[in-house]
């Protein structure tokens, strides 16, 4: 299923090049009956599979959207399998596999009788081309990487890191004044930060070098931390 990060905007870039990233998508185009369309994510990458990801408003309600892709996804011989349908967090969604392209609707109604939502379209990679999550970005003995998420817009490259250990925020943010800021990396800012709830302190850290950027928020979880990375490059 489609993962909940396509409400959100992340925008980060790599340390590293991305010569071996997956390419954009090369799935047919998607079905777009009198659709409002605006780019989200025009060329992405999600732990590894490419990703093109567009909003969409319509005066049509989320069912009328909702038949229109389930009649023509069921006419379609592309695929002998049903669509799968649900909800998630107020968007109903449907989604089809189609020979190797994931296409998926989530939709929700947009308070004034039409829908707005989302279209994303990704393409199911060779698992032997498979990405490491996290590759080359230094993480603490036993990090499980969540996410790792690339962007490519004109001008930039970015990547969004999630990753999560059993060591302390403290430790964390030892670890990363050490091995960032010892490969020429500059800090230009250092912020304790005290969250609510009593979930204890964390960090906010950026480093800086050339026109490079990384920043980062290090907090507190039930048995350790988890650690946001956000990386940008501007060439």
């Amino acid at each position: 299923m489609p993962s909940k990060f396509w409400l959100a905007s992340l925008a980060m870039s790599a340390l590293s090049a991305f010569a071996a990233e997956p390419k954009k998508p090369d799935c047919a185009p998607f079905a777009l009956p009198e659709l409002k369309l605006t780019w989200v994510a025009p060329d992405v990458v999600h732990n590894g599979t490419p990703m093109q990801i567009r909003r969409f408003d319509s005066t049509d309600n989320p069912p009328a959207i909702l038949a229109r892709y389930r009649r023509e996804w069921k006419a379609s011989a592309q695929s002998p399998q049903d669509a799968i349908e649900y909800s998630i967090g107020g968007y109903q969604v449907i989604a089809k596999l189609r020979e190797l392209c994931f296409y998926t609707v989530q939709a929700r109604s947009n308070g004034a009788g039409g829908t707005t939502g989302m279209l994303a379209v990704s393409q199911i990679q060779d698992s032997q081309q498979a990405r490491v999550l996290g590759k080359d970005f230094p993480m603490m003995s036993g990090s499980l990487v969540a996410a790792d998420m690339t962007h490519r817009d004109p001008g930039k490259e970015a990547r969004t890191i999630m990753l999560m250990n059993q060591f302390s925020t403290n430790a964390n943010a030892d670890f990363y004044r050490r091995t960032i800021g010892g490969d020429g990396w500059h800090i230009i800012s250092d912020h304790l930060i005290q969250f609510k709830g009593g979930n204890g302190n964390g960090y906010a850290i950026t480093f800086k070098r050339g026109f490079n950027e990384t920043s980062m928020v290090i907090s507190r979880t039930e048995g350790g931390s988890s650690v946001l990375v956000n990386l940008v490059d501007k060439p």
